[in-house]
This record gives C-alpha cells, sequence and structure tokens, in this order.
C-alpha cells in the first residue's frame, strides 16, 4: 500500500463522456493542490486524455472500486468526482475544502452546489450528517472529498467488503462508527455546479427504493445497514419481537377508520364512502378529524355525520394540530375501536374487504401493528408508476432493523389501539406515520399484507408531489432526526437486556420502587401488621398466613374464558405506570409482587406472552436461582397456584421464611433418598455431566408431608438435564398442558469445600384445589395452594380461614393437593424404567 505524502489531492473523476469529463478535467489540472488524476473508466475504452492515470473498474458503486482507490492514494486526500455531467468549481472551491477537512479533522466533507436545471441555475442546499443517517439515499451531491487516511484505514478495517452497489455506503456508515467530532462534515457553501440528469420530481424520485428493478441493490444495503446496527449495538434481534394478545381489554367498536382531513372538499367525500362500504363482521365507526377546515370540507363531513351514526365528526378546539395531532386526538378519543386504522383524505380503499382483512391478520398473526399494500393511481384509478407499492423488502427476520434505512413503511397502517396510546404520535404532518411505525416494530410484531388494499390517489394537491431540494431537506432532516433518536432508543434498549443483575439490584429496585408506588408501599408496609402462626405435624413445622390482599390471586378465575377476557397484567403494555423493572436474563423482567407474601416478593415474567410452561424455561430459572442467592425462586405450574397461566414467569422471595426451605438443612437434606446415580452406567454419565461431587443428584424428598423430588447439581445446566429425565417420568393429567407441580430453587453450599449447588425440589401435584375451597358455609376454607403453600406456608385471605387453621387441617390440604405415596412409586419406577 502506497504512503501518504503530506498535502495535496488524488483527484478520483468518473467517466462521463468525452465532452463533460474533459471540462472537468480541464480545471483540475489548472488546480495547485491536485498532485493527480485517476479517471475511473469502465470497459475497454481507450482514455481519451492525456495527464491523467486510468483506474479500470467493474462498477462505480463497488467496493473493490474504493479498496483500488485506497491502495493508489499518494497525497493527503482524495477527491471523488462521480457526476453524470461537467462540474464547474467554484472560486478557490478544493482549497476551502482542504481547508476545512484540516481544521475540523475530519473523514470526508461535501458542499452544497448549484443546480442547472432545464437551462436555469439554482440552489441546491443538503443537509448535515446527523448519527442516524443510516439511509441509502443521503444526497452528498457529486463532490466528496476524503482523507487519504480514513479510505487506507477502511479497505484495511474491511478486506472482505466485496459489495456490488454500496461501496459508497459501507464507507458512509464505517465513517458514523469512527470516533471523530464530526466524521461527515458539510460545509455550507455552495462551491461547485452541475447539471441535474434527473429531472422527476420528489413526489416521482421517493419510491426508487421499492422498484423491483433496484431490490438486488436493496437486499445488499439491508445487510450493510445491518451490519452497522449490529456494531453499534442497536440492532434488534427478531427473537426479542413480541407478539401481541390483541383480544385483551373490552371496546364497543372492533375498529375505527381514522381520517385526519384539512380542505379537501373534492376527495373527503370519496373517503367517508370508501370507509362506510366496508364489509365486516365486527361493528366499526369513521371518525373524521376535520382540522378546521375553510372551503366547505367542514359541509360534507357534517352532513355525513347527520345520516350514518357510524361517521363521527371531530373537530379540534386548537389552531396547532398536524396530522399526527388529528390522529392522536381520534385514537385517544374513548370512541376509537380496538384497531385503528388509516385512510387519508386523498385516497380509497381497493375493496370491500380491506377492513376485516386487516383486522383477521391481527387475530391471526398476533400484531401490534398491520401494515397493507397500495396502488399509485390518478383519479380516474389508472396505475401510475411504480405502480403496485408492496414493500417486499421487509422481511419478520430483519424488517425491523431494515426499516431505519429505508423512507417509510407502507400503507395502509393499522395499529392496536392501547399499544398506539401508549406510544404516542408525533404532532407533524410529515413523518409522523414513519416514527410510530419505527417505535413499534422495535418491540412489537409487524404484519404485513402484500395484496392491493388502498388506492393512493396522486394529484398536484399532495403535500409531496413536487418539493424544492430546500422542502427535500427539511423532510429528510426531520426524518433522519426520528432515525437518530430511535437508534439511541434501541441501543439503550440492549443494553438494557444485556445488563446483569445479582441480590444488590433487587435490593435497590425494592428500594426505589416503594416510594413511587402507592399500592405496592402499602401492601408491602401492612407485611408488619400480617398474621402468622407456626404449627408442628409430623416432625415438620407449618406456617399460616392471613394476608388479605391475597384475596386476588386465591380466588382468581383462572378458566380459558377468563384468562382471554381480562388484560395480562404481566405483560408490560397493561403493568401499572408506576411498576418499575429491571432485565434478566436478556429475556425477563424483574418486578416487584405488590400484594407481598414475603418480606421481599418479586415476580419474573417473561417479556413475551407465552403461556406458563416449565420445559424451555427450566434452566432459565436455575440461572436466575444462582444470580439471586439471597433469594429462593418458585414456579407455579399453570393449575397449581398461577394467577397468570397465561403468561410465562417466576417469583422469587426472601429466604429463611417458607419451612421447606427454611428448615432444608436440618430436616430434609439429611433424610434425602438417593435416586440417580446409582448404578456405575448412571455415575459414569454423571462423570460426563460433570456432576461427580458431593450430594449431587436425583432423590426422593423424605420427612415432608408430601412426596417430592430433590435435583442438586453444580451449575444450571446439569440441573436442567436432570430435571428433562424426571419430566418424561411424571403424570401428565387429561387436559392439562404439563405435569402438575410446584417447583422451589435455592443455592446451597457443598459440605465438602463449600462451593455452591444448586438445589431443586419438585412437588408434584394431583390436584389444583382441595376440596374445602369449593364448599360452602362454615366448611369452606380458601386456600388455593402455591409453591409458598405446598413448601409449608399456608396463605388465607380470609381471617376466619386463619382462625380454622390447625396443623391436621394444613397437612391434610397439602396431602390432598400434592402426590400420594403410590403415585410417587408409579412415577419412580417410570423414571428407572426409562433407562435412567
Amino acid at each position: 500500500m502506497n504512503t501518504i505524502t503530506k498535502g495535496g489531492v488524488d483527484a478520483f473523476v468518473v467517466y462521463a463522456g468525452v465532452e463533460a469529463t474533459s471540462v472537468t478535467l480541464k480545471q483540475l489540472q489548472e488546480e495547485p493542490l491536485i498532485k493527480r488524476i485517476i479517471l475511473l473508466m469502465k470497459g475497454e475504452e481507450p482514455c481519451p486524455f492525456e495527464g491523467c492515470e486510468v483506474l479500470r473498474v467493474e462498477s462505480y458503486h463497488a467496493s473493490s472500486t474504493f479498496h483500488k482507490a485506497a491502495a493508489m492514494l499518494e497525497s493527503s486526500y482524495g477527491l471523488l468526482c462521480r457526476a453524470n455531467s461537467s462540474i464547474i468549481f467554484g472560486y478557490q472551491a478544493i482549497k476551502r475544502m482542504c481547508s476545512v477537512i484540516d481544521s475540523v479533522d475530519c473523514a470526508v466533507v461535501y458542499t452544497d452546489r448549484y443546480e442547472v436545471r432545464n437551462g436555469e441555475t439554482i440552489q441546491h442546499p443538503t443537509m448535515d450528517f446527523y448519527y442516524g443517517c443510516v439511509r441509502d439515499d443521503f444526497d452528498f451531491g457529486s463532490i466528496m472529498l476524503f482523507s487519504s487516511e480514513t479510505l487506507k484505514k477502511y479497505s484495511q478495517d474491511n478486506p472482505d467488503a466485496d459489495y456490488r452497489y454500496s461501496g459508497l455506503y459501507d464507507i458512509q456508515l464505517y465513517c458514523l462508527r469512527r470516533k471523530r467530532i464530526a466524521s461527515l462534515f458539510h460545509i455550507r457553501e455552495f462551491l461547485y455546479t452541475e447539471e441535474e440528469m434527473d429531472t422527476r420530481t420528489s413526489g416521482e424520485k421517493q419510491f426508487d427504493y421499492v422498484d423491483p428493478r433496484n431490490r438486488e441493490a436493496q437486499k445488499e444495503r439491508e445487510l450493510v445497514c445491518t451490519k452497522h446496527l449490529k456494531q453499534i449495538g442497536s440492532y434488534i434481534d427478531p427473537d426479542s419481537v413480541l407478539e401481541v394478545s390483541v383480544d385483551r381489554f373490552d371496546f364497543e367498536k372492533e375498529a375505527s377508520v381514522i381520517i385526519p382531513v384539512r380542505n379537501r372538499v373534492k376527495t373527503i367525500e370519496d373517503a367517508i364512502k370508501s370507509a362506510l362500504s366496508q364489509k365486516t363482521s365486527f361493528d366499526f365507526n369513521v371518525m373524521v378529524v376535520d382540522n378546521l377546515s375553510t372551503d366547505g370540507t367542514t359541509d360534507i363531513v357534517r352532513r355525513w355525520a347527520e345520516q350514518d351514526a357510524r361517521v363521527i365528526h371531530i373537530i379540534p378546539n386548537r389552531k396547532d394540530l398536524g396530522i399526527g395531532g388529528c390522529w392522536s386526538l381520534a385514537f385517544n378519543d374513548d370512541r376509537c375501536g380496538r384497531f385503528a386504522v388509516q385512510l387519508d383524505s386523498d385516497d380509497l380503499y381497493s375493496g370491500t374487504d380491506t377492513l376485516q382483512r386487516i383486522v383477521d391478520k391481527f387475530y391471526t398473526d398476533h400484531c401490534g401493528m398491520v401494515i397493507g399494500s397500495y396502488r399509485m393511481c390518478d383519479f380516474q384509478l389508472n396505475t401510475l408508476p411504480p405502480g403496485l407499492i408492496d414493500h417486499r423488502e421487509w422481511t419478520p427476520e430483519n424488517g425491523m432493523n431494515n426499516a431505519l434505512r429505508i423512507n417509510g413503511l407502507g400503507a395502509p397502517r393499522a395499529f392496536f389501539t392501547p399499544l398506539l396510546r401508549k406510544i404516542g404520535m408525533p404532532n407533524t404532518s410529515y413523518g409522523e406515520d414513519y416514527a410510530v411505525g419505527l417505535a413499534f416494530c422495535r418491540k412489537y410484531k409487524i404484519g404485513r399484507i402484500y395484496d392491493e388494499l388502498y388506492l393512493c390517489r396522486r394529484w398536484e394537491g399532495n403535500s409531496d408531489a413536487a418539493l424544492s431540494p430546500a422542502q427535500v431537506n427539511r423532510n429528510n432532516i426531520y426524518k433522519d432526526s426520528l432515525r437518530t433518536m430511535e437508534i439511541l432508543d434501541r441501543r439503550r434498549l440492549n443494553e438494557y437486556w444485556q445488563a446483569g443483575v445479582g441480590d444488590d439490584q433487587v435490593n435497590l429496585l425494592l428500594e426505589h420502587q416503594l416510594p413511587k408506588w402507592e399500592t405496592a408501599y402499602g401492601n408491602y408496609e401492612k407485611m408488619s401488621d400480617v398474621s402468622v402462626r407456626e404449627m408442628e405435624i409430623d416432625g415438620c413445622s407449618l406456617l399460616v398466613q392471613f394476608n388479605s390482599a391475597r384475596i386476588v390471586s386465591t380466588g382468581a378465575n383462572v378458566d380459558k374464558d377468563a384468562i382471554r377476557r381480562r388484560p395480562c397484567f404481566l405483560c408490560d403494555v397493561n403493568r401499572p405506570i408506576e411498576q418499575i423493572n429491571i432485565p434478566m436474563l436478556n429475556k425477563y423482567h424483574l418486578l416487584i409482587n405488590p400484594y407481598p407474601i414475603l418480606p421481599k416478593h418479586f415476580t419474573i415474567p417473561l417479556r413475551h406472552h407465552r403461556p406458563q410452561r416449565i420445559l424451555d424455561y427450566y434452566e432459565d430459572m436455575m440461572d436466575i436461582t444462582s444470580q439471586l442467592k439471597e433469594m429462593f425462586v418458585f414456579y407455579n405450574g399453570p393449575h397449581c397456584g398461577a394467577s397468570a397461566p397465561d403468561h410465562m414467569h417466576f417469583q422469587a422471595g426472601s429466604r429463611g421464611v417458607m419451612p421447606l426451605e427454611r428448615d432444608w438443612d436440618t430436616l430434609y437434606k439429611p433424610n434425602l433418598s438417593l435416586l440417580w446415580p446409582i448404578s456405575e452406567e448412571e455415575y459414569f454419565e454423571a462423570m460426563e455431566l460433570f456432576l461427580a461431587a458431593d450430594n449431587t443428584g436425583i432423590y426422593s424428598l423424605r420427612g415432608y408431608l408430601c412426596p417430592g423430588i430433590v435435583i442438586i447439581t453444580r451449575t444450571p445446566h446439569a440441573n436442567k438435564i436432570l430435571f428433562e429425565k424426571i419430566y418424561k417420568s411424571m403424570p401428565v393429567e387429561e387436559g392439562e398442558p404439563e405435569p402438575m407441580m410446584n417447583i422451589m430453587a435455592w443455592t446451597d453450599a457443598s459440605a465438602d469445600d463449600e462451593s455452591e449447588r444448586v438445589v431443586s425440589v419438585i412437588i408434584p401435584r394431583g390436584k389444583h384445589r382441595p376440596d374445602c375451597y369449593f364448599k360452602e358455609g362454615d366448611e369452606q376454607m380458601m386456600v388455593s395452594p402455591g409453591a409458598l403453600d405446598m413448601g409449608g406456608m399456608l396463605i388465607t385471605p380470609r381471617k376466619e380461614d386463619f382462625d380454622k387453621m390447625d396443623a391436621y387441617m394444613g397437612k391434610s390440604i397439602i396431602q390432598e393437593c400434592g402426590m400420594s405415596l403410590d403415585e410417587e412409586l408409579a412415577m419412580v419406577m417410570r423414571f428407572k424404567g426409562n433407562g435412567n
């Protein structure tokens, strides 16, 4: 690689034909700062000029071109001239660019320019480069001055970069990642003039990225952008995207078509008719937000509202609303339906089934947002280029990341209203849809419909039909600012999930949370007044606690219909606004339980709404146990005490309270009966699993009130392997999704060397609730056992039950809901018969 000589510029000029290129070369040859001129040419056409070198390239956009250019650089700077026409440099333009790049110490400088368009010279300002400028169509202009050090360093750091269309785009993002004050610096001066070759309007250019002819290039640029997002920590893993249970909450209307409008007297009636023509299996309304129209639009909307009760005419009481503000007014209205669906005042739905198909998509795909496809057309509905805009660049695997690169997500857009209310929408009339779309896809699943649902009618009245360069810049600046905010939000989100949690953080959570949440604070204060009585029976201790706050859980209706009707209180969208959370294992939230049983009581829900099933999450439970050494962690099966059987979660709480854990070392650990490993073959398997150590293995719980299985290992992973052996041997009751069980886990010290062991106690269940729960009058005992109850800590939310509870009754409830000795024997026989 050539060494850099201090000072001067090596100019790389894209060949644009003899006439245009000769004009550019003549000026460069007369510029004292230019030390070498390298002409970039494709093919074998001989160079028609003297005084310049030739660099043969396959493509002006390819990575290979920039690698070759970097290798040829000898001067301090490299000037890239990539115009398709002649360039006229302004007075001392190159000197000015060199001065700025030297002063700012940046990677690249670019400037404003003049443009000759249809014989008229106009100003073409460009815009500053933001941290969020990850789109691939940023307008740097045709002239860019690079630091040679930057290009050589790029080539050195990215030797495998081999993009056909995205060489400059990859460098653009590389410069963003470099630790410079301003990696790509905008000189706000008009330093050259070029002829504009693409004279299409802004309204025509804006759809280039969805043109099928550009699909190969777009896929490549998606790869470049995704790599960048991963390197800066803003990549969203598709596994982290949440499905949404849209059947939660009660709404009077299933859907609302939202039409913001101002002064569209020619089109508003067509839009209203299109909305009302929808044929659906549900009730819907049409919310027209008439933003103080002055051209007769108001009269049309009023007339329709008077003749059809489905039309809701909303007139704002303020004058500062943009399109986003009008939307916010509608979706925050109590009359808004479960789903808020877009229809712009210029546009139409393609058919009478559009609304039905959108709503169906929410339910089948469990989406937070649904986006359809639209066709560009004129007022006679004749198709205009590029025709159908279906955004097939979106994929479930990477759409949420690629969304940052492109300029829009499509139409019509529809939202699950509770999430839209939580996320909100900017009060702007440009980019508000893009902002909310980025926020949705950061966390929630997006459903796509690739068939035509919508007609986007283009006419001279469209707000984006033919914008000036300055107007285009304003729009791009806004969207790039949205990208900047979104990239930073995504990085913070990833940092949040990657944070580790231990006992210190858990204790701090309790300190910070209680003063900010009145409900939780009050219930924790009442814990000091909770009545507790200890009893002895058969050599075991039992506790009975009177805790009236637990009536919500003890009396919870957990049948399928009841679960379906109520909002899931463990999903983040439904949790109280006061509730603070901290991350665990990159996929759980640690939350204070606002209705505590233990002095410190936490709930640990999965970030995804998944049903309560232990098998796939057991190792997570053991990992959490290893992190929270001052706590014990417990699991209630879906019909074994879980008041949210529809959402996977664990709980954790203070050690030294529940009798089974509190008395472990003295009463139960000494009496364990080894089940595995026993045979020589089993010991060899244990050695392979790194389990061979004191007291590691699978045991029967002895000396307790009901049967149990105990697993003790060095590591969470080993514990999971042994649990899978037991799980396959446990009985599954008819209609149950998994074997009925409660699990309690904590860490223990080895008797030999004090090294850590993970202890897991599995209590197989025979019943959900005891018979006394369903009796009436004085015979009823409202006790619905979960892990704590089965561990010897019986919770009674009613004072009369607390007073009646004695040791014999407590033992009877535990034994009735647990597994019988005969059932335990059958389970152990199955376990041994499975080859374990």
